[in-house]
């Protein structure tokens, strides 16, 4: 009889209840919850840190390549034969093209392209952000003749932004930092020289997760100042 009440209490204390399970169940969902949250949220931050990347190296590409070209601005082989000669600006040794110009949001500037010392047979470059099917753009002017900033794009107008990956939703130039200088040159002429201290700002948003933005600048001193 004893064994039979041993072996009965034996069975009780071996399973769970109903209202154990269901708690034990409700506890397994909670912490599975828990995790898928927490991974959906890490994958998510990862993605955005992703993209993020990729948008500043879009936009630093294509600062960068308006800023190699605007140190360069009024650039011109003839340049050495200004060694030694303070008459060179108004001499004809050294030709240089027209001073950089900023329209709106248009950007003109000349350059020696072909390298050859004459300065009338290179079209002026230009950087311009134009709107097309309701995204930002910056584009590159390629012709050979004066660049129109209010044309259409195509033609010699080149993107350089891709529409496709990012809207570009400011392009920005300012001089207001340019400063001019009178120099005395032989003889008691007087020459003007100007230094061009510009500062562009780009900023965008991608095209898939337009929360996502970046905005960059950069500070250019002109290398070829430019003589009046």
């Amino acid at each position: 009889m004893r064994k039979l009440t041993h072996f009965a209490g034996a069975r009780r204390q071996a399973g769970a209840t109903l209202l154990e399970a269901m708690i034990s169940l409700a506890l397994s969902l909670l912490v599975t919850t828990a995790m898928v949250t927490l991974m959906g949220n890490s994958m998510g931050s990862a993605t955005r840190i992703i993209e993020m990347s990729q948008l500043t190296d879009e936009l630093r590409n294509a600062m960068s390549m308006m800023s190699r070209d605007i140190r360069r601005a009024n650039f011109n082989t003839n340049s050495i034969y200004c060694y030694a000669n303070s008459d060179c600006g108004i001499d004809g040794s050294a030709s240089q093209y027209a001073d950089i110009a900023i329209n709106g949001g248009c950007l003109v500037f000349g350059l020696d392209r072909d390298w050859n010392g004459n300065s009338a047979d290179d079209g002026p470059g230009a950087f311009r952000r134009v709107t097309t099917g309701g995204v930002g753009v910056i584009e590159m002017w390629v012709g050979d003749d004066a660049p129109n900033c209010a044309a259409a794009s195509g033609g010699d107008w080149l993107a350089v932004t891709d529409p496709d990956f990012v809207d570009v939703t400011l392009f920005n130039v300012d001089d207001a930092n340019s400063f001019s200088q009178t120099l005395t040159l032989k003889g008691g002429a007087t020459l003007t020289q100007r230094t061009r201290d510009v500062v562009m700002q780009i900023e965008g948003r991608l095209i898939l997760d337009n929360r996502i933005t970046r905005r960059i600048e950069d500070r250019i001193k002109v290398r070829n100042d430019f003589m009046l």
